[in-house]
């Protein structure tokens, strides 16, 4: 589905690569610090920190980390 026009693709495009590289970088770490606290509320309660953490990994990647590096190896 796309519902953002040309214009305004391009516009968030220039604005975006305006920025020095260090911004961007810290732009792309703040959105998945953001990601991990969405997915994070989302969890069931009474899950340890490791628990949390390798679910919050699966929504945002997809799957387990040990799934993940055995699809890359």
């Amino acid at each position: 589905m796309e519902d953002t026009t040309r214009e305004n693709r391009r516009l968030v495009y220039e604005i975006v690569m305006s920025k020095t590289v260090e911004e961007r970088f810290i732009m792309c770490a703040q959105m998945y610090e953001d990601a991990k606290a969405i997915a994070r509320a989302a969890l069931p309660p009474g899950l340890s920190r490791e628990e949390q953490e390798r679910e919050i990994f699966k929504r945002i990647h997809g799957d387990y980390p040990e799934v993940i590096v055995n699809k890359i190896y």
